[in-house]
């Protein structure tokens, strides 16, 4: 028996049907944690982490225009995937392809709109205030999956316990030092929660469309139409503000490069957590163990001549982020 996924027009399933397994399934059959008895939505999500703290250690050590920077997270996973488009079997689900263009063109506006927020308000503003989209994650998945909401509710000391986790992640993840959110730019970053949130669920979604045996490749198509979606509008936008596009490639730009890499390969680990996990904010919330990576490894990586900022995050707070992180992958196993 191998579990497949079916997309209703309510809820994400899974069934059970019979076929042989080949090779190839039996290879990704351990990408199921109902199969392995254990969580391994939460080990992507941990390695998805590792890499998003990579990535933003490359991104202190480059000093690069924004608007290159959001072309390049696009332009290069394009670039290093392409040239294997002839050997990646393709995805039969003409709704998969759909949805990656509409994530693709959801991340655009997320950006943009977080680049200006933080123009405006700061960086440490507004990050403190990304955390809520994991609250607007697991209330929209419910809204999308009724039964699922129905099933959660048969046992409500599993889902207090849950929703206690999450608000754990959501409180300790957003509560920076010296941190005084404005009214205003609370208000300005709302468009920009519910487009992360929007991301979450549909990137949730895409991998819902991919069979087990598939999931490589699927994870494979959808990181190419996402950056290539991107990087067309940021090289349209950086076309009708400098009115030419030579500078995108000038060669301090392109030190940019390398840190792509590990953002595919997050966005990899991302994807193959997502096909595993119930719920999509589970995932967004343990990507916030990056912020402890950070506060790890920002002495060492200061040594090496990088300079980064600390987190802003007092231990305690560090503390029980690790600790609501922890309850959560120990609930959802």
């Amino acid at each position: 028996m191998v579990g497949q996924r079916i997309l209703t027009p309510s809820i994400l399933v899974r069934v059970q049907v019979k076929q042989p397994k080949s090779l190839q399934a039996l290879i990704f059959q351990g990408l199921f944690f109902e199969e392995n008895g254990c969580a391994m939505w939460a080990i992507y999500t941990v390695i998805a982490s590792l890499f998003s703290a990579a990535y933003y250690f490359g991104n202190q050590s480059v000093k690069v225009n924004p608007h290159a920077f959001m072309f390049y997270r696009g332009f290069v996973p394009s670039v290093v995937l392409l040239p294997l488009i002839f050997f990646v079997p393709f995805i039969p689900v003409w709704q998969f392809y759909v949805a990656c263009v509409l994530q693709g063109c959801i991340i655009v506006f997320i950006d943009y709109r977080n680049y200006r927020a933080m123009r405006v308000w700061g960086a440490e503003i507004i990050s403190s205030l990304h955390p809520l989209s994991i609250g607007l994650v697991f209330l929209l998945w419910f809204v999308l999956n009724p039964q699922y909401l129905l099933t959660s509710a048969q046992n409500m000391y599993w889902l207090g316990g849950t929703v206690a986790a999450l608000c754990g992640v959501i409180y300790a993840a957003s509560s920076y030092r010296n941190t005084r959110r404005s009214r205003q730019a609370f208000y300005y970053t709302v468009p920009y929660l519910f487009g992360a949130a929007a991301c979450d669920v549909l990137n949730k979604v895409c991998m819902g469309y991919v069979a087990p045996e598939q999931l490589i490749y699927g994870s494979y198509f959808y990181i190419l139409i996402t950056g290539m979606v991107v990087a067309l509008f940021n090289l349209l936008f950086f076309y009708r503000q400098n009115r030419k596009i030579a500078p995108l490639f000038a060669k301090n730009n392109l030190g940019v490069t390398p840190i792509m890499v590990m953002l595919i390969g997050s966005m990899l680990m991302k994807n193959f957590a997502m096909f595993n996990t119930a719920n999509p904010s589970y995932v967004a919330a343990v990507l916030y163990l990056y912020i402890i990576w950070i506060m790890l490894f920002t002495p060492l990586v200061n040594r090496i001549g990088i300079k980064c900022p600390q987190t802003g995050l007092k231990r305690s707070k560090a503390l029980l982020l690790l600790l609501s992180i922890i309850i959560l992958i120990l609930l959802n196993q």
